[in-house]
C-alpha cells in the first residue's frame, strides 16, 4: 500500500543502465550496448537479463527471482487463497500508510515466522495483548482464525485502551468490527487485522541470523487525512508486542 500523499519513486525510462560497467538494457531486459566491445564476437542474445516473476495482491507487491518461474499465476494464487477468502473485507490495497515501524532483529526469518504462526507463546510473553484478547491466554489452540478473534468487554482494536476515535473500516462484517484477525502469507508477509487498521509484516533476511523487518499500519485514507488523526494509540501498542516477540526470538 502507498504513503498517503507519496510521490511515485520512479520516473519513465526507456533503457536500465549498470553503474559498474555501463551495459545498457532494454526494459525487457535485451543487451543494448556493452562498451569496448564492439570489435569482438559478442552476442547480446546470449547476455540478456532473466524474466522476474511478479504478482500484485491486495496492495502488496511478490517478486519470484527463480529463473524460470515467471510465469507463476496459479500457484501464486493458491498460496494467497486462504488470506483472499479470511481478510477480503479489510480491502488493503484501497488502505494506506499511515505509520511504519521499523526493526532489526537478530534472528532467522523463519524463527519470527514460526513464532508469529502460534500463540503458545502468548501468555508468558505478552501479558498486555492477553488483557486484551483473552483467549489468547489460554494456551493458543482451538483460535478460530477465520472467523476472528473476540476482544475483551468494551475493546474492539489493537491499542493501548483496546479503543479508538478512527472508525472501523468500511465493508468489515459485524463480528469482524469486534474481532482480530491475522494470516501469514509465506513467505514473508504477515497481516494482524484490527477493526480499524491493518499491521503488515515484512520480513527481510539479512543473514542467516538477522532480519530487517518494516512493520505498516495501514488505515483508510480519509482516517489518515482527518484534522485529528494521531496512529500513536495503535503504533505504541504494536511496538510494545513487537519488541517482545523480537526479543523471544532473539533468544532462540
Amino acid at each position: 500500500p502507498r504513503e498517503q500523499g507519496s510521490e511515485p519513486m520512479c520516473a519513465a525510462a526507456g533503457a536500465l543502465r549498470c553503474p559498474y560497467h555501463s551495459w545498457t538494457y532494454s526494459l525487457a531486459g535485451r543487451l543494448l550496448k556493452a562498451p569496448h566491445t564492439e570489435d569482438g564476437d559478442l552476442d547480446p542474445a546470449d547476455f540478456s537479463l532473466h524474466p522476474v516473476g511478479v504478482e500484485e495482491w491486495a496492495g502488496f507487491v511478490f517478486v519470484n527471482l527463480t529463473p524460470g518461474a515467471e510465469s507463476s499465476g496459479e500457484p501464486f494464487a493458491d498460496g494467497v487463497a486462504r488470506a483472499s477468502a479470511n481478510l477480503a473485507n479489510y480491502d488493503m490495497g484501497s488502505l494506506v500508510t499511515g505509520l511504519t515501524l521499523s526493526y532489526d532483529v537478530a534472528a532467522n526469518w523463519k524463527v519470527l515466522a514460526e513464532n508469529y504462526n502460534e500463540c503458545y507463546h502468548c501468555g508468558p510473553v505478552h501479558p498486555e495483548l492477553v488483557r486484551l484478547v483473552p483467549a489468547f491466554g489460554g494456551g493458543g489452540t482451538d483460535l478460530a482464525w477465520e472467523d476472528g478473534i473476540p476482544h475483551r468487554e468494551g475493546a474492539w482494536t489493537f491499542t493501548m485502551s483496546g479503543t479508538t476515535n478512527r472508525a472501523p473500516l468500511p465493508g468489515l462484517s459485524e463480528a469482524e468490527k469486534v474481532r482480530h484477525k491475522g494470516e501469514l502469507v509465506y513467505p514473508n508477509l504477515m497481516l494482524s487485522c484490527s477493526a480499524d487498521h491493518v499491521a503488515a509484516f515484512v520480513l527481510r533476511p539479512v543473514a542467516v541470523d538477522r532480519t530487517r523487518i518494516e512493520c505498516s499500519l495501514l488505515f483508510a485514507p480519509d482516517a489518515v487525512a482527518a484534522a485529528d488523526y494521531e496512529p500513536s494509540d495503535a503504533g505504541d501498542f504494536w511496538d510494545l508486542v513487537n519488541k517482545q516477540d523480537w526479543a523471544i526470538c532473539e533468544s532462540v
